[in-house]
């Protein structure tokens, strides 16, 4: 790529500025729509059916009946398996999520039952080979940037607070159908293999990134759209001494592979899949997983000789949010929703975050379903210029620890992908990336004197 060609695209990317638009103008509330079943506003009153029913116990369904039942709403929360159940994804837990675990009283019990792990530094190699870990001197603040937990844990510490906090959560209750009467406006939810059946006002679909049964009322009309891979190494055998890194390869881009410590030493290692790569698609996940820990010669470094590790497991992803999360008296949140960062895959933090069912979706998307367009858009960037992480990764090192806790926060999508158009960020990376090209073309003429 020519200095002329970086210009014309880092031009390209300022001039976007001026037409990122907040959408904030002419919104309704809750309080503009009419009550149409007054009696359920009285939450002393006993109810044969449900205020709601959340199909789904991972982080999105027991985070929104943890919160309803604060409020002194009657919340059913279904779970088709039993706790503890595994959920296969990076086990990164990001800063936004944590401050809501730590409102819940969860944060406090995983780290005092040894069952999370603070990163406290940690930080990212890019793809031509520059790297930045950061936080061992300086902390990221009193919250930290993230932790890792095994979803097993996680999810059923979640779901155990929103019960104590009244919910009423049956476990091994798989959901087969579910059928709203106009007349009552009431779902009958039915189980599974039997003829128990449950009532409820309002349904939440929360049931994962497949979503069946977002998919059978037809708000979910596509397939999930990515993958991703998780496996643990035995704590003692690797020789990893970060807390957490995120590898850029060039040949995965614009997916991502990371490795996050958790107690005991065990590591996760973990592969995503981001589309945008013809080369790289979710039947190929095995490949890349395998490949990325003997090719990529800073995992391969990391992981030492003698590692332990246990077999592969996998899952599916739902990237960039769905067109419509919302029916009468219905509502898609968490994964199923595609609340996940298709430049990152992160979603825990955006499924916790995630009231009249169109301005619940209108919400989320201003929130930041908005800002995923924006991934979108980075991550086919960096898929087609790997030199721009490159240069990120430059003004890491030569900024430090503050500048990494600012690029954090924009990656982990505390705040909006934008954020990188601001001066701080643009003009510094653009300074790294013209030296970059500079270098390089230097070095290149030097090559080719020497061939002469």
């Amino acid at each position: 790529m020519t200095l002329f060609e970086t210009i014309c695209l880092m031009s390209a990317i300022f001039a976007a500025v001026y037409i990122y638009i907040t959408k904030n103008s002419n919104r309704k509330s809750v309080e503009d729509f009419p009550i149409r079943f007054s009696n359920d506003k009285n939450k002393n009153e006993e109810k044969e059916h449900y205020d709601v029913a959340i199909v789904g116990a991972g982080p999105a369904g027991s985070t929104c009946a943890y919160f309803l039942a604060q409020k002194g709403w009657k919340v059913l929360l279904l779970e088709k398996k039993k706790f503890p159940r595994d959920k296969y994804c990076g086990d990164a837990v990001c800063r936004t999520a944590i401050e809501i675990l730590i409102e819940m009283g969860v944060y406090q019990h995983l780290i005092k039952e040894n069952k999370a792990h603070v990163v406290e530094h940690g930080g990212l190699c890019s793809p031509g080979g520059l790297s930045y870990i950061g936080g061992r001197k300086t902390k990221f603040g009193e919250i930290p940037a993230a932790i890792a937990c095994k979803r097993i844990l996680l999810d059923e510490s979640i779901a155990m607070a929103a019960k104590r906090m009244g919910t009423d959560l049956k476990e091994n209750w798989p959901v087969t159908e579910t059928k709203f009467d106009e007349d009552t406006a009431l779902w009958t939810v039915y189980k599974y293999g039997t003829t128990d059946t449950l009532t409820s006002r309002v349904l939440v679909c929360s049931d994962g990134a497949p979503s069946r049964l977002a998919t059978k009322l037809g708000l979910v009309t596509r397939p999930p759209d990515s993958t991703c891979s998780r496996t643990y190494v035995e704590g003692g055998t690797h020789k990893f001494d970060a807390d957490g890194v995120v590898f850029y390869n060039k040949e995965l881009l614009p997916g991502y592979s990371a490795l996050f410590r958790h107690p005991n030493d065990v590591l996760s290692y973990c592969v995503n899949v981001i589309p945008g790569n013809p080369k790289v698609v979710p039947e190929k996940l095995d490949y890349w997983h395998n490949w990325l820990m003997k090719k990529d010669q800073n995992i391969s470094r990391a992981l030492g000789d003698n590692f332990k590790m246990e077999k592969m497991k996998t899952a599916s992803l739902r990237l960039g949010g769905e067109k419509r999360t919302y029916d009468d008296h219905v509502l898609v949140v968490g994964d199923a929703a595609g609340m996940i960062d298709p430049m990152t895959g992160e979603g825990i933090h955006h499924a916790m975050e995630g009231e009249c069912m169109k301005i619940f979706h209108q919400r989320w998307m201003s929130k930041f379903g908005d800002d995923f367009k924006w991934s979108m858009v980075f991550s086919q960037m960096i898929y087609k210029f790997p030199i721009l992480l490159d240069a990120s990764t430059a003004a890491l090192q030569r900024k430090g620890d503050k500048f990494v806790a600012k690029w954090a926060d924009i990656m982990t999508g505390r705040v909006p992908k934008i954020y990188m158009l601001k001066p701080e960020f643009s003009f510094t990376i653009t300074y790294e990336l013209v030296r970059l090209i500079l270098q390089r073309l230097k070095g290149s003429n030097g090559k080719q004197k020497k061939a002469e």
